[in-house]
């Protein structure tokens, strides 16, 4: 378990405001536009002499583990030591060898099947020694904990999901693969907002005939969701216990934005930051954050953690640096000279298809089309007169831009590096505010998070 005192370590939410200030050109502009907005011509000349330099294992090592060596330049080495500190996001414990029953394995992937059972796991190990046996489940999806946690445990459960599809599913299901559940497991199709407490003790009290203590739960709970979780759980009289794993940051609701060009607006978000410490930290420091903790920054909290690459191979670093490269060459290519760029097809360019840059471009001229921005539509026949034009001149671009491959990949690195402190604040922001309500709380690691990068659980009880 890990708990940071927010009202003891002043210091920490302004070393982060400081230490995303300064690494911004590494995340807040999308991938995409790497080679549009020059991101790349950001890097410090010192940092690239070093990074390039490193083999496969070293620069695994670099960004998964965050080694360094003493002769490196001191301002990559205060980058790695900045985002040490940040970071506190607590080691994964052991996680246990478990999996659900046969009956809860059919149509769930292996990574669904770790996710559901080591929460199952945790939940009840938080709610046996304070004998809650009512459970409420915040956006339940299809069902599937609410299902393990009766089947396991034996609790009652209240899964309350906003899309109605969902809730129609998980009914179907359960009537068909666990009907001895019915008088236990409960589904609602419900909306919930801050203000939220009065319509849940109705549901509870109207299924279960319930108003004694209950554990609110949730996995991978999206955008305002958990936040408005956390604040029906500090509300809500009879719930005593919190265990929630949040997701989506960068789907949080955003309270103001103001367009700065075409391609960039300030933004500020309803519950971020959450906590009064943090919002003082920001005062005192006198910076706006509109700039630099935007949406970019709150999906990069969402990116897959660094320890993704471990022992990862030399021709898996090719493959991405060429398909981020080549798709950032396709938007420089599309802005300069005036076009917007609009899918065909849902799917994006299929990467099995494109061993080489040809057949990239190829590919992606089949599957987006070239609009021009002052135009609200382009004739396909038009389209189709320039597709060879436009083919050859994206292969030229490629010649002037292909010797940034390794460079892409570092960059990815860098980045990668700023994924858990970029979570960290978020969640310890979060956690703060938890604090200043006077409640008990802390963030425990519950899975693999190779496996399920969304792995923290904040898990939260009444004193």
């Amino acid at each position: 378990m890990s708990r940071i005192g927010c009202c003891t370590e002043k210091n920490y939410f302004s070393d982060a405001l400081n230490l995303f200030v300064e690494t911004q050109w590494l995340y807040n502009t999308p991938v995409t536009d790497l080679l549009t907005s020059g991101s790349l011509d950001s890097f410090p000349q010192e940092w690239l002499s070093i990074l390039q330099t490193l083999e496969n294992e070293q620069i695994n090592d670099f960004v998964a583990k965050k080694i360094t060596k003493p002769e490196w330049s001191e301002s990559l080495k205060d980058f790695v030591a900045k985002c040490r500190h940040i970071d506190r996001l607590p080691s994964i414990n052991t996680v246990i060898s478990a999996k659900p029953p046969k009956n809860f394995q059919t149509g769930l992937s292996y990574k669904k099947q770790h996710e559901i059972v080591h929460l199952a796991h945790l939940i009840h190990a938080q709610c046996a020694p304070k004998k809650i046996k009512v459970i409420v489940d915040f956006g339940a999806g299809l069902g599937y904990v609410c299902q393990l946690l009766y089947y396991l445990y034996g609790y009652r459960v209240l899964g309350l999901e906003k899309n109605e599809a969902n809730v129609t599913r998980a009914r179907n299901r359960q009537t068909k693969v666990y009907p001895d559940s019915l008088a236990h497991v409960k589904y609602k199709c419900c909306d919930l907002t801050c203000n939220s407490v009065e319509t849940i003790e109705s549901i509870l009290h109207n299924e279960f005939a319930e108003s004694s203590n209950v554990c609110f739960i949730g996995l991978h709970a999206c955008g305002d969701l958990s936040v408005h979780a956390s604040k029906i759980f500090f509300k809500m009289k009879t719930a005593q216990l919190f265990i929630l794993i949040p997701c989506c940051y960068h789907k949080l609701s955003t309270s103001e934005s103001t367009k700065l060009n075409t391609s960039t607006e300030k933004q500020y978000f309803n519950y971020f930051p959450l906590s009064n410490h943090l919002k003082a930290a920001i005062v005192n420091s006198n910076i706006d954050i509109g700039f630099f903790l935007r949406r970019p920054f709150l999906r990069l909290a969402c990116q897959e953690p660094a320890d993704r690459w471990n022992d990862m191979s030399i021709q898996t670093h090719s493959n991405h640096a060429f398909y981020v490269l080549a798709r950032a060459l396709l938007q420089l290519y599309a802005t300069t000279n005036g076009f917007s760029l609009k899918k065909r097809t849902q799917r994006s360019t299929r990467k099995s298809q494109c061993s080489t840059f040809e057949t990239y471009v190829k590919e992606s001229l089949n599957r987006y089309i070239l609009e021009p921005k002052t135009e609200k539509k382009i004739q396909e026949q038009g389209l189709q007169l320039n597709l060879d034009t436009y083919e050859k001149n994206i292969i030229d671009l490629w010649k002037d831009h292909r010797n940034k491959l390794k460079i892409v990949e570092i960059y990815t690195g860098l980045q990668l590096m700023l994924q858990a402190p970029a979570e960290s604040l978020v969640l310890q922001d979060r956690l703060c505010w938890m604090h200043e309500q006077g409640l008990e709380a802390t963030i425990i690691p519950v899975m693999n998070k190779q496996l399920s990068p969304r792995s923290y659980a904040l898990v939260s009880r009444k004193r």
